[in-house]
């Protein structure tokens, strides 16, 4: 069974990016969304088993958006991601309810699996 992901991020081109490099890996991309309120309906609707997401949202950043998408029943997996490498440290990972976090620049060298496990 493949793993859904949703790939939250506000660029649309690193949305692209980042599902082709998904489906690369082998995982299935449930969709997309650019914002805070795009990601909580998309989660709703299409209740994919994991997210993608950018910590550098516009409007309430990726933590508050983690925080919200991992309080509900059955969350979904939440990994975050951000073109800078010190944004996320552990404590703060995980006090969100994420998964982890991965730089952008890493996510085509990074074992993915291990964050999105069927």
């Amino acid at each position: 069974m493949l793993v859904s992901i949703l790939v939250v991020d506000d660029d649309l081109p690193f949305r692209e990016a980042a599902a082709e490099l998904l489906k690369a890996r082998g995982f299935e991309v449930a969709g997309y969304a650019g914002n805070e309120d795009q990601a909580i309906a998309a989660v709703k609707q299409l209740r994919p088993d994991a997210v993608l997401l950018d910590v550098r949202l516009p409007g309430p950043d990726g933590f508050q958006v983690a925080r919200r998408l991992s309080s509900g029943d059955d969350p979904p997996a939440v990994l975050l991601t951000s073109s800078d490498p010190d944004i996320a440290d552990q404590p703060l990972t995980v006090s969100c309810g994420a998964v982890g976090f991965v730089a952008k620049a890493d996510l085509a060298s990074t074992d993915l699996g291990r964050y999105f496990a069927p």
